[in-house]
């Protein structure tokens, strides 16, 4: 045992002593270690709950928000807040029950659509003059709703998934709800 340590002693240069606060010691102990532990605390990370906003308070005009201030308050920051949104842009043509039809789109990480929605299915109910008004009203809901303001993190998860849409007006039944897949039933 004694011939390997001293054959790797031999073949591995020395390493420079690395300027650092850490005892002698320790870094005999644990010189692979030594030196991130040095070096992390020299890393400027941001603490929580600090503003990151450069201009100071004092300069901050009637145009601009205190730093720290945030924007998110009316934020969307979830997939049933998003559903809530699109539950108050939907407008019911009448005439309409019974009628559904269902959309894929994207989301930018910003909320805005990218792209024209796809109409994936659709069935629709009454005279052709009804037909019409409830795809346009399913059409004009998307136009009433998007771009949506979005937090970050929640724009981060828009960004990556396809949103499937349906606007059902029927009476509410179970319905498929996670993530992206989003059934908005009429109100009754």
């Amino acid at each position: 045992m004694r011939d390997i340590r001293a054959q790797r002693s031999q073949l591995t240069p020395a390493r420079p002593a690395a300027p650092t606060l850490l005892p002698a010691f320790l870094l005999a102990a644990f010189p692979l270690v030594a030196f991130p532990l040095v070096a992390f605390p020299l890393v400027a990370w941001p603490i929580p709950g600090q503003a990151q906003d450069a201009t100071p308070p004092e300069k901050a005009g009637p145009d601009r928000e205190a730093p720290g201030k945030q924007e998110d308050e009316a934020s969307i920051n979830n997939w049933a807040e998003l559903r809530k949104a699109l539950t108050a842009c939907w407008k019911i043509p009448d005439g309409t029950e019974g009628s559904t039809i269902a959309f894929r789109f994207g989301l930018s990480k910003t909320g805005a659509l990218r792209g024209k929605p796809l109409v994936t299915a659709r069935r629709l109910e009454g005279n052709e003059a009804n037909r019409q008004a409830y795809e346009r009203a399913a059409l004009e809901a998307l136009d009433r709703c998007f771009p949506i303001r979005v937090t970050p993190s929640f724009g981060a998860a828009l960004g990556e998934s396809p949103v499937r849409l349906r606007f059902v007006n029927t009476a509410p039944t179970p319905a498929y709800q996670l993530n992206s897949n989003i059934t908005i039933f009429a109100p009754r």
